[in-house]
């Protein structure tokens, strides 16, 4: 790449945190000067080094019309004012499409993205491709990706939000399935599903759940005979004991390590990307077998008091909780829940499926947790009322029995009591251990 498109350039970062501070240093180890770059934030910036510009507060947005390029992270909405500049205004990920130039398979669903990216690589890296495996949550794009090496594969997640205005150039693209999240970003159900179905555009191959064509009627928008399908009715599939490609066996079911009945659609999606790659049968079955559940999604802390512990700390929808609620079922008898006010979350349909289920006790963390509690009908069960984490894994070490399951798995965000997920997933493992060791 020549980075020399990047200097004597007057380039603005809209705001400043984790994946702002890694495109300030990606321009200084470029050589962009520091003088040439000015940092613009809502808020009050205290660790910014001093040679850098910096506009804070109610005017951050005023002189975007001044600048030749202007970096803006994903999750920042489009507001009038940038807007007015879009063809100058770029993210990470659109900066990334635009110079990488190798091959990339990129992946998208509105739950287990991370799941779905990790075994594509692992599928990769088990035929002994060389690849880099870049995750929409954990890292900056551009901490990752070195633009000068070739690798036989770049493997990224790709999130709604940057896939809003994505223009990209890609080798293959995975779709998988989408349900309602994230509405109060892109306003309502119809824009949130545009911007999935952007991942499609400008692929050479798109692997693509055959129930989000269908739920979605999209035939007038693709044209069906360049997607490869894969789901219960297309030729890359599952019948109760093995895993179909073509309609021709290529191992049992009884050999993956993912318990989630979801993952039987993960896995055929697979199947199908391996031979769009002509990845051997072989090849396949040793990835399926040897691939490992991704940490916090559905994730067995360990057997401690003869209790399994499941730690499924990203579950922060409905649809995921009732997922893993399902891969468990008969043995779950203790689980944490919590709720918040958004309209598209479908909580009912929750609260019918725990209704249903060996559930005993439950732990309601809030913001809103009257609300399911009362849904609920509390009286049923033995329940908790709780912010403190360390309270709650008592609770589940006091009244869950011999053999069965306690499962974290909030089905909503938990912004009330903890900044983020990582934390909430840290400190149950913390105390699932500690109260072990008493």
């Amino acid at each position: 790449m020549d980075f020399s498109i990047l200097l004597n350039k007057k380039i603005a970062i809209l705001w400043y945190g984790k994946e702002w501070k890694s495109t300030l240093n990606f321009l200084l180890r470029h050589n962009v000067a520091s003088t040439d770059i000015t940092v613009l934030d809502g808020k009050n910036i205290n660790d910014l080094p001093e040679w850098v510009n910096c506009v804070s507060w109610e005017n951050y947005l005023k002189n975007l019309a001044d600048f030749d390029l202007i970096f803006k992270s994903a999750w920042i909405p489009y507001y009038p004012e940038i807007q007015a500049v879009q063809e100058k205004t770029f993210t990470q990920v659109q900066f990334f499409f635009d110079h990488y130039e190798w091959k990339v398979i990129a992946l998208t669903a509105s739950k287990w993205k991370t799941t779905m990216t990790s075994l594509t690589n692992h599928l990769l890296q088990t035929a002994w491709y060389d690849t880099k495996l870049v995750w929409n949550i954990w890292t900056a794009v551009l901490d990752e990706i070195d633009f000068e090496t070739k690798h036989d594969f770049v493997v990224i997640e790709l999130s709604s939000f940057m896939l809003e205005t994505l223009k990209k150039k890609n080798f293959c693209s995975i779709l998988w399935a989408i349900f309602p999240v994230h509405l109060d970003w892109h306003g309502n159900m119809e824009n949130y599903t545009r911007a999935k179905f952007n991942i499609i555009n400008w692929s050479e191959h798109t692997i693509v759940y055959e129930k989000t064509l269908n739920d979605y009627d999209l035939k007038n928008k693709f044209s069906e005979k360049d997607l490869i399908k894969y789901g219960k009715s297309s030729e890359y599939t599952w019948n109760d004991e093995y895993f179909m490609s073509k309609w021709i066996e290529v191992f049992p079911l009884s050999d993956i390590n993912l318990i989630w009945e979801h993952n039987l659609q993960n896995i055929s999606a697979i199947v199908a990307l391996a031979n769009l790659l002509w990845i051997s049968d072989e090849v396949l079955h040793k990835a399926i077998q040897t691939f490992e559940a991704v940490r916090h999604r559905l994730q067995l802390v360990w057997n401690f008091k003869w209790i399994d512990f499941y730690d499924d700390a990203i579950a922060t929808t409905p649809d995921s909780t009732m997922a893993a609620m399902n891969a468990i079922w008969d043995r779950l008898e203790t689980i944490f829940l919590g709720w918040i006010e958004w309209f598209w979350f479908d909580f009912p349909t929750l609260v019918e499926r725990v209704k249903n289920s060996n559930v005993k006790n439950i732990v309601f963390f809030p913001d809103s947790w009257e609300k399911i509690a009362e849904m609920l009908w509390e009286e049923w069960y033995n329940t908790l009322h709780t912010r403190d984490m360390k309270e709650a894994v008592k609770f589940a070490y006091d009244y869950t029995s011999k053999w069965k399951v306690c499962l974290l798995s909030t089905a909503s965000p938990s912004f009330s009591c903890w900044k983020n997920f990582e934390e909430k997933w840290d400190l149950f493992q913390q105390y699932v251990l500690e109260m072990w060791k008493e």
